[in-house]
């Protein structure tokens, strides 16, 4: 099989994965409210649905280095797919055995968390060393699965409008099954003995790795995830009195990942980072001003999400080119610990201050982050856009 090939096979089975996913999360908050279920159960599932991967990778996320990728994901996708097959016996609507489907529900994104090292590895895997194949391989893995949010939606739409949750989970379960054959045809080289590790690293050790191969992108990556955290909160502020263009903000974001991926593989390489993180900041200082359901805050969403795309492309670029292959599961981990952790304490927090903090403060401060970062980058003016063969953070 050519390089190519497997590369296309890779990417495209973890889309579908991440599509079915994202659509059984969806149809799944509507068809339970359908069924009459209060949002503090549903909340609680949602919740332990993204709590969890961060307790899961966190502590047990390096083990995945001294596990064959491959199968970790093929086992992994096979066992979710028993669990979707297990939500699809559960689910009887308003009668559902409530704390049995938690309990799937919680072990199917355990499994899903688990394998997470594993994918950036085979991602890894799959370049050839260069920057350039690198920065290609981190965008599409992006790509797969942030980027499936658009198609999540759209299919979780069809499935909501016109069918059952049941559909949903057959959905996920195929999906899941399909992407594990996927890999199972996917050639992968084994590892050579230095680029496995001797022994389990502590648990902690992972984060320092983190910072130890690219201290400069880490930082960057944190204070980029500051400026998005309560992402959600704050689309539905944004939003206002009508919610369905919250709808239309994600939307936004799934597209921008493609769009932007474009664009850093294209002419936006040749450009630091700088002037990005001047138009996220100036984008929040627009949401300041024009807010609500107006087409206008629209654009200016995605002005945002195209700025934060780019930036987040290139710093994962930089993570995934100056990892070693045999750390890589272990820093992956970390690094989306960091990053769930910020974002997920960031919807607390902005629906807290929602009620006291006026809209324009909330974007202001965000605006503020961002063009902090800026003007620091700013000041290093004498880097150079493109050193050896990779564009500047």
């Amino acid at each position: 099989m050519t390089p190519s090939r497997a590369t296309f096979l890779f990417y495209s089975g973890l889309l579908l994965s991440s599509v079915g996913s994202l659509a059984f999360t969806t149809s799944l908050v509507a068809f339970m409210l359908k069924s009459e279920f209060s949002l503090a159960s549903i909340g609680l599932i949602l919740g332990l649905q993204r709590l969890l991967p961060i307790l899961v990778v966190g502590i047990w996320g390096h083990i995945s280095d001294c596990l064959s990728p491959k199968i970790t994901v093929i086992v992994s996708e096979i066992i979710a797919a028993a669990a979707s097959f297990a939500l699809l016996l559960l689910w009887k609507g308003q009668d559902t055995a409530y704390t049995m489907f938690l309990a799937v529900c919680v072990l199917r994104s355990f499994l899903m968390s688990f394998q997470l090292g594993s994918r950036s590895k085979i991602s890894k895997l799959l370049s050839d060393g260069q920057y350039s194949s690198n920065s290609k391989h981190a965008i599409w893995l992006m790509k797969a699965t942030q980027g499936a949010t658009l198609f999540g939606g759209a299919v979780a739409f069809v499935i909501i409008k016109n069918f059952s949750l049941e559909t949903a989970i057959i959905f996920d379960l195929i999906t899941f099954l399909l992407n594990g054959f996927i890999i199972y045809t996917i050639p992968l080289e084994n590892l050579a003995p230095e680029d496995q590790p001797q022994e389990t690293e502590p648990w902690y050790k992972k984060f320092s790795d983190l910072f130890k191969f690219n201290k400069d992108a880490a930082i960057l990556d944190i204070l980029l995830a500051l400026s998005l955290f309560g992402w959600a909160a704050f689309s539905a502020r944004l939003a206002g009195a009508d919610q369905s263009w919250n709808a239309l903000f994600t939307a936004s974001y799934g597209l921008a990942v493609w769009i932007a991926g474009f664009m850093e593989r294209s002419f936006a390489q040749k450009i630091n980072s700088t002037p990005f993180w001047i138009a996220l900041s100036l984008s929040y200082l627009g949401l300041a001003i024009f807010n609500g359901p107006h087409y206008s805050t629209l654009i200016i969403v995605f002005l945002r999400d195209i700025s934060y795309w780019i930036i987040l492309h290139r710093i994962s670029s930089h993570i995934q080119h100056d990892s070693p292959i045999k750390l890589m599961g272990g820093i992956s981990s970390a690094r989306f610990t960091i990053m769930v952790t910020i974002l997920s304490c960031g919807e607390m927090i902005v629906g807290a201050w929602s009620k006291f903090v006026p809209l324009w403060a909330d974007s202001g401060l965000r605006a503020f982050v961002a063009l902090t970062v800026g003007l620091v980058l700013l000041t290093r003016g004498s880097q150079a856009v493109v050193a050896n063969d990779r564009p500047a953070l």
